[in-house]
């Protein structure tokens, strides 16, 4: 019986199909919290993180100083030109802040953004700016970027400069007046933010287990005694709507705090609709130097119809560095809400992969899918969990599904695979409310060379700190180095669209019948009772899922533009029992 820790040594990272070693793991701008100030004859303007500022990288050196310098466009050798193709004059960019133009060069390589930071080290320069300058079809203004890559031999800072921010020094600079840029550090340095909810994307019935809570870790990166020190977390629609905030008040930040633990006072319990979020995470602190210099920390999530995930985007590939000759897996933990109605399985899963076709071509990969339930009597720290096999005694193996590439198939690309109850080997199998799952791919054999899918912009939380998850000589809790997310998603429907225990017909009015873009649904319960509403397709398929608590006689209103025409489901389920009626979509 064993605690496990993260597998944080020997993985391989593939991006860009190439093979990478994934060296330089905290040398990165990405959560750097920099402030870009530009002083143009003692005026001032600073530029942050996204919001026409810029984008960070996961390669290159942290901002561990302040960096004032001079700042000029880098010129290649061969053709003079910002874009850098070609090495640049040694020694032309020492002590100097170097400016390069994005864009491709004649051979494909020698155009990646890691390519134009190196030539302008090799130059002497002390921080790559990165100017999206010249027009982008698709691309506004205040378009950025993050900068992935093999960019272990950079070790100056690179950022990626949104249209605004570069044209902004671009004309600085051909004013002729006196100009400096600085890379300045926060004051309060958030070391990382917690990310409070369990999956990146969640289903609308499974968002109320997500009660959030909110904590940074932080560091006096002056060095001096900090006064008035806040901490904010606030959690935003899409749209910009403020629908939660907390602050911690530190009266005194001493110059000796690195890398601490602070946790803001209050709790969010999200009872949400479908659509997009975001979490963001500031501090502040009186001005030492004239100057505060924030650091501003954004995460989003979803809340969708059925879909459970961890990631909303695919960035690069991982394996262990050393292969089992048996294979190995990524697998995901999923929680299920206690407080849903009905009952809900999952049919469809899905996934992605990469692979090197000089190892094992893409469309040779193979992979066995698993869904497996963990045990209750799991310690809620997985302090007991027993993984040293595949098929640990702390599992049971409840679902199955069989992959194999079709002659098609592009790396990276998603794969949907059905899933088959492993006892009736029916597709779909059963979730139980309040319970834990662990959604596996398992790349046996010659396909142990694949690399799974893996997002790395948001750390999961996840049940106990527990998110993603691999095996290869045992079961590791940790995943990865640096705790990407890996992408296995699940979507859940319905188990059955009969009513075994009916309710009364009367419970529930479908209204107007057929329907165009509103539904509504005249709900008439004879006592306050909790209600899960689902709206699906004949096949069960959900479209959307919600929640009510306490209700009685009330009209719950659904927008559903997006709907074809054709016949679906409205169905309530409470504790006595469900009500299913048809209603027709007609455009």
């Amino acid at each position: 019986m064993k605690k496990f820790t993260p597998l944080s040594a020997g993985l391989i990272l593939f991006a860009l199909l190439q093979f990478v070693a994934l060296q330089n793991t905290f040398a990165q701008t990405k959560n750097s919290g920099v402030t870009i100030r530009v002083t143009v004859a003692g005026v001032s303007t600073d530029f942050g993180e996204f919001e026409c500022g810029y984008g960070a990288a996961d390669y290159g050196g942290s901002v561990t100083e302040d960096i004032c310098a001079p700042i000029e466009w880098g010129r290649d050798i061969a053709g003079l030109d910002s874009l850098v193709c070609d090495s640049i004059p040694a020694g032309s960019l020492t002590g100097k802040i170097a400016l390069l133009r994005r864009g491709g060069c004649p051979v494909a390589a020698a155009g990646a953004f890691t390519a134009k930071a190196l030539n302008a080290e090799k130059a002497g320069a002390l921080a790559v700016l990165i100017a999206n300058h010249s027009a982008t079809a698709g691309q506004t203004d205040c378009y950025t970027q993050f900068l992935y890559g093999n960019g272990a031999a950079t070790t100056i800072p690179v950022f990626f400069l949104s249209r605004t921010a570069a044209n902004f020094i671009n004309n600085a600079i051909n004013s002729g007046q006196p100009l400096e840029v600085c890379l300045m550090r926060p004051d309060v340095f958030m070391n990382e933010a917690f990310y409070p909810v369990q999956n990146v994307q969640t289903p609308i019935t499974q968002i109320g287990t997500d009660t959030f809570g909110f904590s940074a870790t932080l560091t006096n990166s002056r060095g001096l005694e900090l006064t008035n020190v806040k901490v904010n977390a606030k959690v935003f629609t899409a749209a910009g709507a403020e629908l939660f905030s907390t602050t911690l008040d530190i009266p005194s930040l001493s110059g000796e705090v690195s890398d601490s633990l602070f946790v803001l006072p209050e709790r969010f319990a999200p009872e949400l609709p479908i659509g997009n979020y975001r979490i963001v995470y500031t501090t502040e602190s009186d001005s030492t130097n004239g100057s505060v210099f924030k650091d501003v920390r954004r995460s989003a999530f979803n809340v969708t119809q059925n879909l459970f995930s961890k990631d909303d985007n695919i960035v690069y590939g991982f394996r262990p560095g050393t292969l089992p000759a048996n294979g190995w897996a990524a697998g995901n933990l999923y929680s299920m809400s206690t407080g849903a109605q009905d009952n809900y399985k999952v049919m469809t899963v899905e996934f992605a992969h990469a692979s090197n076709a000089a190892e094992r071509p893409i469309n040779q990969i193979v992979s066995d899918i698993a869904l497996f339930r963990v045990n209750d009597d799991v310690a809620a720290d997985w302090n007991l969990f027993e993984g040293d096999d595949y098929q640990s005694p702390s599992f049971t193996w409840i679902g199955t599904g069989g992959y194999t590439a079709p002659s098609n198939a592009t790396s990276y690309q998603v794969q949907q695979v059905t899933m088959l109850d492993l006892v009736s080997a029916e597709p779909g199998i059963l979730l139980e409310n309040g319970a834990v799952y662990v959604l596996s791919a398992f790349y046996p054999d010659s396909s142990r060379f694949a690399f799974h899918a893996f997002d790395p912009d948001v750390n999961v939380a996840g049940p106990s700190g527990i998110s993603t998850v691999t095996y290869s000589t045992q079961w590791f809790l940790g995943g990865f180095e640096g705790n990407p997310s890996a992408v296995l998603r699940m979507y859940i429907d319905l188990v059955t669209t009969t009513d075994e225990k009916p309710l009364p017909d009367t419970y529930m009015n479908v209204f107007p019948n057929p329907v165009k873009d509103v539904l509504n649904l005249g709900l008439s319960l004879e006592k306050a009772t909790d209600v899960t509403v689902t709206i699906a397709e004949l096949s069960g398929r959900t479209i959307q899922i919600e929640d009510y608590y306490g209700l009685t006689n009330e009209t719950v209103t659904y927008q559903l533009p997006q709907l074809a025409s054709g016949v679906y489901l409205a169905r309530i389920a409470t504790k006595e029992g469900t009500l299913t009626k048809k209603f027709v979509v007609q455009k």
